[in-house]
Order: structure tokens, then C-alpha cells, then sequence
């Protein structure tokens, strides 16, 4: 499990997502059995608040997957959100997508003959070739898109392969 923080905890304890947890740290080394109880009870209690209140939100590695799934192609600030950041060497390998394999919800022709794809996948990624495709696919036909070098991205539909750039 991972704990976020979105806000402090609350204003009197300038805590967060690193005082609740070193709350529970605090009550795990005091050896007394009943101070110790009493100890996380109140740690819990206002781990139950922060997470009423949306200050820290709880999320396990299978919606940390989706969320890095769904921002695939976009290009945004590494905040530390989604687990791992570079700047801390904790990248976790497992879990960055380098491709992705869905099919195609729906195609148009864009401007200078360039195509505007939108994936069957949460969100309906919209995803424009910056090559010239003649021929959309058609709904339901498998794409799979991958990450180039240099942040360039590739999507091969039908047996071709266009570079292309998400654009929501």
C-alpha cells in the first residue's frame, strides 16, 4: 500500500502523510502493552480522519497502475505521485509502461492527411499520427503504441507503423 498526501493533516500539527505514519512509528516503539495500544488508537484515529477529510489518500499498486496507464503519451511533471521519481533513484521498473496494446474505438482523417485515433481504453486517449494515414483504422481493429527514444511515440495499426503524439 501507498499513502499520498494531497494537503496537511491538519493545520495544528502540521502534519501530512510523513507525521500520520510516524505516528504509528512512534506508538511501535513504546513497550508498554496498554500505552501502546492507546498509542495507535489515536494514531488510527486520525489516520481514519485524514482519509474522511481527502487530506491523505490511500491507493494500492493495482490503481497506481491504472493511473500510469492512463497518462501514457502525456507529457507531465514527474510529481512523485505514481510511485518511484528519478530524483530519489526509486524507480520501480515493474511498473512503467514502455507500450501499451488496446484497439481503436474510433477514426477520422485529421488535417494534412494525418489520422486522429481514439482508444478503447478508460478515458478515451486521443492519440494523431504526425505521419500522413491515408486509411484510418476501423473500430476495433488492435493498436499497439510505444515509447521511441527522445519521447517520440509509435503506433502500429494494421501492419503499419506511424509516429504519433497523444493529444488527450
Amino acid at each position: 500500500m501507498a499513502v499520498l498526501a494531497t494537503a496537511p493533516v491538519s493545520a495544528q500539527s502540521g502534519g501530512g502523510a510523513q507525521r500520520v505514519l510516524g505516528d504509528f512509528a512512534t506508538c511501535r516503539a513504546i513497550t508498554d502493552a496498554g500505552e501502546r495500544l492507546a498509542c495507535y488508537d489515536k494514531a488510527s484515529a486520525a489516520l481514519e480522519q485524514a482519509v474522511k477529510q481527502n487530506d491523505v489518500r490511500i491507493v494500492d499498486r493495482a490503481d497506481v497502475r491504472r493511473a500510469r496507464r492512463s497518462v501514457f503519451g502525456l507529457n507531465l511533471p514527474d510529481l512523485g505521485l505514481l510511485g518511484g521519481g528519478a530524483d530519489r533513484g526509486e524507480t520501480d521498473q515493474r511498473e512503467t509502461f514502455s507500450e501499451i496494446n488496446t484497439t481503436v474505438r474510433s477514426a477520422r482523417p485529421g488535417a494534412n492527411g494525418r489520422g486522429e485515433i481514439t482508444l478503447a481504453d478508460e478515458g478515451n486517449p486521443v492519440w494523431q499520427t504526425t505521419d500522413a494515414m491515408p486509411f484510418p483504422p476501423k473500430a476495433g481493429a488492435k493498436v499497439r503504441i510505444r515509447k521511441g527514444t527522445m519521447g517520440a511515440f509509435f503506433l502500429n495499426v494494421d501492419g503499419r507503423s506511424y509516429r504519433a503524439l497523444r493529444l488527450r
